[in-house]
């Protein structure tokens, strides 16, 4: 049997990602992510959770999802109430998602906010 020179390189080890991330959490658990040059560190643990964890990158997107239907109801229902103040003609929604509103005749911008 014949021994190979050169081994194949296996996949890189997630053992360094591993241990920055329980680094990262110590360091929160300590609190340093509340100081005022600290902000990086939750930056960096919800970078590395998206990394080793894919189900939570999988969540935040189907969350998004259902935000930016919801958002899109939201904003149809107040199209069919309200038309443009300038023009006095229908507004259409930016895009999907958006809670920004155009004139469809002059193109002003009008913004769609929460009412108190």
């Amino acid at each position: 049997m014949q021994k190979e020179l050169f081994p194949k390189e296996e996949k890189p080890n997630d053992q360094h990602l591993w241990n920055q991330f329980i680094k990262l959490g110590e360091m929160i658990g300590d609190g340093l992510h509340e100081e005022p040059d600290g902000k990086w560190i939750s930056r960096e643990y919800k970078q590395l959770a998206k990394i080793l964890v894919p189900e939570i990158k999988e969540s935040l997107a189907e969350t998004r999802k259902i935000k930016n239907q919801t958002i899109d109801e939201q904003v149809k229902k107040l199209l069919d109430k309200f038309k443009s103040k300038c023009c006095n003609v229908d507004l259409k929604q930016a895009r999907s998602g958006s809670l920004i509103v155009y004139c469809s005749k002059c193109n002003h911008r009008y913004k769609a906010v929460k009412s108190k």
